[in-house]
């Protein structure tokens, strides 16, 4: 581990519209381990040219911590962000990433980019404005990109978290090596239904549109299959 913190640190590592919410949720309530000062420093894609010292000034050691921590949602797309991590934090911090069905994930950031006005227009143009919506569900690119800098990585199905959110976490932590603590005190269910409620009928995408974004991102379900199996 790098010597920047004085405690193990673990990453997760996105992407975008995979329930990073919940287990946000879970680790602000927990005070063995230590989030940023803002939900994500964007410090890997966005903001890497302001140095170490920037990054570690957005967390504040606490004395009975035993874990740094952020929660990406944008690192795992980005082509140089696996070679950064490595660079910075070493060859031993944790990295976890959760993982949708990529067609619905496309769906769900598109419908996401809507409601905040980042995107205007159908599906396809929205991709136009914002490659991220379909270029971070080509999971075999990123995943290969990853796995040629880290051999270990904890993968977390959406699918799970949502239908048994207390045996994910039991397992993240115990890849973490911190201690269980259940999630049974934690209104995960109002964050899941707020997740949900984001979607709307009115936002579908057209048959044509559907086809075209399954035909994009063909082979991609297989890959999450593999990792899940």
């Amino acid at each position: 581990m790098s010597d920047l913190f004085s405690k193990p640190f673990a990453l997760s590592i996105g992407p975008q519209a995979c329930g990073t919410a919940v287990l946000r949720a879970y680790f602000k309530r927990r005070s063995d381990v230590i989030l940023p000062d803002v939900e994500e420093v964007f410090f890997f894609d966005r903001h890497i040219h302001r140095g170490a010292g920037f990054y570690k000034s957005h967390f504040t050691d606490r004395e009975e911590a035993s874990l740094f921590m952020e929660l990406s949602t944008t690192t795992f797309d980005h082509p140089r962000a696996p070679e950064r991590i490595k660079e910075l934090l070493g060859g031993r911090v944790k990295l976890f990433c959760l993982l949708r069905d990529p067609v619905e994930r496309a769906v769900a950031v598109y419908q996401h980019y809507l409601r905040y006005g980042i995107v205007k227009g159908g599906f396809r143009e929205a991709c136009d404005q914002a490659p991220q919506i379909l270029f971070a569900s080509r999971y075999s690119d990123h995943l290969e990109n990853w796995f040629a800098y880290f051999s270990d990585i904890h993968f977390i199905s959406y699918e799970a978290l949502q239908n048994d959110r207390e045996a994910v976490i039991r397992d993240l932590c115990r890849f973490l090596d911190i201690p269980f603590a259940p999630p049974r005190f934690f209104s995960f269910s109002k964050i899941l239904k707020t997740l949900r409620g984001r979607v709307h009928p009115g936002d579908a995408l057209s048959p044509a549109d559907m086809a075209w974004l399954q035909e994009q991102l063909e082979g991609e379900d297989e890959c999450l299959k593999a990792l899940f199996s």
